[in-house]
């Protein structure tokens, strides 16, 4: 269930630069700001100090699909060297507009393992967002300058 709606896993779509993700997983992300309360005299508070934005995304993708990110890397000099990357989420059943979530995703782990009777060999990728996620068109948040 997102937003009260149900969807199947079908009716949600990834896009990573490399094109469709078309063996995809799993897909998580969250993000938060870490604002405190700034309390004055008998601890009674007097306002919110501002913390930092952060994020994270994880990722499960077919071996292929990996290969394709992989390739795309190399012209940065590796993996762990490519630039933040775009990954658009897109979700919504037919019946309705899709709804449309992008993040910027610097990768910071990977993890190869394979067993006896493993069908698929998946990829989980991590990372950590380099912008506020972009949440149908609206920021999550937006920086006072």
């Amino acid at each position: 269930m997102i937003n009260g709606m149900v969807y199947d896993f079908e009716s949600i779509k990834v896009l990573l630069p490399t094109g469709a993700v078309v063996m995809l997983e799993s897909i998580s992300y969250k993000d938060k700001k870490d604002d405190e309360v700034i309390t004055g005299v008998n601890n009674i508070p007097i306002g919110i100090g501002r913390g930092e934005y952060s994020g994270e995304c994880e990722l499960e993708i077919s071996r292929a699909e990996y290969e394709k990110l992989d390739a795309f890397a190399a012209s940065s000099g590796g993996f762990y060297n490519m630039p933040p990357i775009p990954i658009v989420v897109s979700y919504g059943h037919a019946a309705q507009i899709p709804i449309t979530d992008t993040l910027q995703v610097h990768f910071t782990e990977r993890e190869f393992s394979a067993s006896k009777g493993d069908k698929n060999l998946n990829i989980p990728l991590k990372g950590v967002l380099t912008a506020p996620i972009i949440s149908n068109g609206r920021p999550a948040y937006t920086p006072y300058l």
